[in-house]
């Protein structure tokens, strides 16, 4: 191969990463910007963690919440719902998983303390909180944040709606998902707009 086929592909070559490089960067500027408006103030409660303590959803200002809404027995949605938080979690960038916390409220009064403590063992989130609390405390949180539920009849299982909710530092609701298949890479850009402001 001679001097002059040598030169022309090697300006082959810059020319296909040249361009390469131009089209990921266009693509990138392409994506929308995150805005999450402010919805309205995060309800407040009080419900029990798997460790027994009381927890305040108050106690989290500071943090950026996920809240969603799950039972224990669930046979599929709420472990599906959990292993994508869980898969969110990990995909922040290490000092951004401090700034966030998972909390998921139990609609079954099967799920004691104890049975959210053996519950949260299947998950590697540190700091998640899997919430029960008496009859009255779950209904008030499931009404207050729109969360629609009933047993079957005569049975454990329980026919439930999926709500996620993004709470951001000053206790406000930003973001309010309905699908437990969302689109991962939409909520960490979400949680990374919330972790910044």
């Amino acid at each position: 191969m001679g001097t002059k086929a040598k030169i022309i592909i090697k300006a082959k070559v810059i020319t296909m990463v040249v361009f390469l490089f131009v089209t990921i960067i266009t693509i990138g500027a392409c994506a929308p910007a995150v805005y999450l408006p402010v919805l309205y103030e995060a309800q407040s409660f009080t419900l029990t963690n798997q460790d027994g303590q009381e927890v305040e959803l108050s106690d989290f200002r500071g943090e950026v919440v996920v809240l969603s809404f799950i039972y224990t027995r669930c046979p599929d949605v709420c472990g599906e719902l959990n292993y994508r938080l869980q898969s969110v979690w990990e995909q922040l960038k290490q000092e951004l998983r401090q700034g966030v916390v998972l909390i998921s409220v139990s609609f079954d009064s099967h799920d004691t303390p104890e049975v959210l403590k053996r519950y949260d063992e299947l998950y590697n989130v540190p700091g998640w909180q899997f919430l029960t609390g008496t009859e009255e405390q779950i209904q008030q949180v499931i009404n207050d944040y729109g969360v629609g539920y009933e047993r079957e009849a005569g049975g454990w299982e329980i026919g439930h709606t999926t709500v996620i909710i993004l709470i951001d530092r000053n206790g406000v609701v930003r973001k309010s998902y309905g699908n437990p298949y969302f689109p991962e890479k939409d909520m960490i850009r979400e949680l990374e707009y919330l972790l910044n402001q």
